[in-house]
């Protein structure tokens, strides 16, 4: 099977509560896109119309390799023109809210699923009963760790461990997949030279690595490498920091759902795999619709102890306890903790019909319709048909 073969194949409708008003204190724009990941469209919007990023709203990330359209604002002050291929900027109207992930109600999907053999097709049938009446575990998906290949390589635990050179040299030198062969040498070079600042300094590319370089000629000792740090923008660290939240949250999961399920089969991630289920008791289906699990941080919410026990656990064997999170070196992030639900059920779930795969002949294709809550994975309900 395969999906995204092409971003038609994967789209993706942001349902959020505006409530728009003729003179709002905020502009609202639909964000269309293709080819193009959500904070790379943002930073690029910024930088043409002069606007800070950190004044640009939006509720949620969205992913490169679909069609998608999600919500964008701005105070009222300011005004969006943007016009790239691939990308589709509309103002809506003014609104008396900023957009937010408070703001939004769910994602609407529609799902291509190629190259399906005939018990693919089979299997596909039999579970998608199952999935709507029991639900899948409500993990993060890979792309939620972005370029993290290796569960010792998060960012954001180097720096809660107080291994400032090591958090920078990952953000200097961790290899996308994207990233052209030029790009990699370059990486690979400073991975080399790394703590020769000087000659490391000629080979930075962007402002901020410059910036960074700079303070370390100046002062490579702990307050010059906090200083370092300080550098990276908001939003890149914020998402380093959801990432390793995510990764926890993941592990804090798949340490419960035994506790629940007797029989599993699993799905290999990038730097993990997932649990699932195919059916599960009653009584244990009636506990995990009503369980909330906490991404971790300083100040963990209340939570049912057996939740709070396994968080524990995971962060022991990780090496490292809740206060490690309350980073008061760090000026421009924070970890937040929010309750995010340890199973989900798709709503509206419509199936196509079974077709010849136009882009695969002899093989077949479907398409699924469904809803999900905001920040749950479609491509974990694909992972949880087992297929």
């Amino acid at each position: 099977m395969k999906i995204k073969v092409k971003p038609e194949d994967f789209i993706v409708k942001e349902l959020a509560d505006i409530k728009y008003s003729s003179d709002g204190p905020y502009r609202i724009y639909l964000l269309e896109k293709r080819h193009w990941n959500t904070m790379d469209a943002l930073k690029f919007i910024s930088r043409e119309n002069k606007v800070p990023l950190s004044k640009i709203g939006s509720g949620g990330r969205k992913d490169r390799h679909a069609l998608t359209s999600q919500y964008i604002s701005v105070p009222k002050k300011y005004e969006l023109k943007f016009e790239r291929p691939n990308v589709k900027l509309t103002f809506l109207g003014f609104a008396d809210d900023f957009v937010s992930p408070a703001i939004l109600e769910g994602n609407y999907f529609e799902i291509t699923l190629r190259k399906l053999k005939p018990e693919e097709e089979e299997k596909i049938k039999e579970r998608l009963p199952e999935v709507e009446r029991f639900g899948y575990p409500n993990f993060f998906d890979d792309q939620r760790f972005g370029s993290v290949e290796n569960p010792q390589e998060f960012l954001a635990e180097r720096i809660i461990k107080k291994h400032y050179s090591g958090a920078l040299k990952l953000y200097f030198t961790v290899i996308h997949p994207e990233d052209s062969k030029k790009e990699k040498e370059r990486k690979m070079e400073i991975d080399r030279l790394w703590g020769n600042w000087e000659a490391i300094l000629p080979l930075c590319r962007t402002s901020v690595e410059k910036e960074i370089v700079k303070i370390l000629i100046e002062n490579s000792g702990k307050k010059g490498l906090l200083a370092a740090l300080n550098a990276i923008p908001k939003e890149e660290l914020s998402m380093f920091f959801s990432a390793y939240q995510s990764f926890l949250w993941n592990l804090t999961l798949k340490k419960l759902l035994p506790n629940y399920v007797s029989e599993f089969f699993e799905v290999k991630g990038k730097i993990m795999d997932y649990y699932f289920y195919r059916t599960i008791p009653d009584g244990s289906l009636k506990c995990l619709r009503k369980m909330e699990i906490p991404t971790v941080s300083s100040r963990i919410p209340e939570c049912l102890p057996e939740v709070k026990k396994a968080i524990d656990e995971v962060l022991a064997e990780r090496g490292v306890k809740p206060s490690d999170f309350n980073l008061k070196k760090i000026r421009k992030s924070f970890f937040k903790s929010f309750m995010r639900p340890a199973i989900v059920f798709p709503e509206g779930l419509y199936v196509g019909p079974f077709e010849e795969d136009d882009l695969y002949p002899g093989y077949k294709k479907v398409t699924l319709k469904f809803t999900l809550p905001p920040g749950s994975f479609a491509t974990m309900m694909v992972k949880s048909l087992g297929v």
